[in-house]
């Protein structure tokens, strides 16, 4: 009686072991950082803390985080045309591997300037949103770039382009059509 009780006790420990999948890394994982960052520069998530408080210091309840799957997300007024409904129940995320561009935007209507990761020209439409459209958001979820309001903006788009060559991107602006 009491084998069989143990045979079963293990089949049950067996068969609940393979319903569970593995954690995904949290947030921010380290597991992320490719590359160490040179001396006197700023390590992996010391960069992501302070791209985040770029992003929050224009609006509290924005964020900026690396995923669990190794993706760069920014939620708060990202890629938005009707910011006055704005619900922030999404993020839109893009893959540090095909940033192509990281641009400085100076805003001379709104005096918020904004940072625009461009996808590569390789991999268009590499950002994506995550989460559900709420019924007043127009927008495919799918985009070739990411626009973010962020200050001091020059500084922060040089903090981002530092976090994609941490995760093992480059940011290449490229000169191949070039014509002379």
């Amino acid at each position: 009686m009491r084998v069989k009780s143990a045979i079963q006790a293990i089949a049950a420990a067996f068969s609940l072991s393979a319903c569970y999948a593995p954690t995904p890394p949290p947030i921010d994982s380290p597991a992320f950082e490719k590359r160490a960052a040179l001396p006197g520069q700023l390590g992996y998530l010391e960069t992501i803390k302070y791209i985040d408080d770029g992003v929050r210091y224009i609006d509290p309840s924005a964020q900026f985080f690396v995923s669990p799957d190794g993706e760069m997300c920014f939620r708060g007024l990202v890629n938005r045309q009707l910011v006055e409904f704005e619900t922030y129940s999404n993020f839109w995320c893009i893959s540090p591997y095909v940033v192509a561009n990281v641009d400085a935007l100076e805003n001379d209507i709104t005096f918020v300037n904004e940072v625009r990761l461009w996808c590569a020209h390789a991999d268009p439409q590499c950002a994506h949103r995550v989460g559900n459209p709420d019924y007043l958001d127009t927008s495919p979820g799918i985009a070739n770039s990411i626009v973010v309001q962020v200050t001091p903006y020059k500084p922060e788009r040089a903090a981002i382009e530092h976090l994609v060559y941490l995760m093992g991107g480059n940011v290449r602006e490229s000169s191949c059509c070039v014509v002379h």
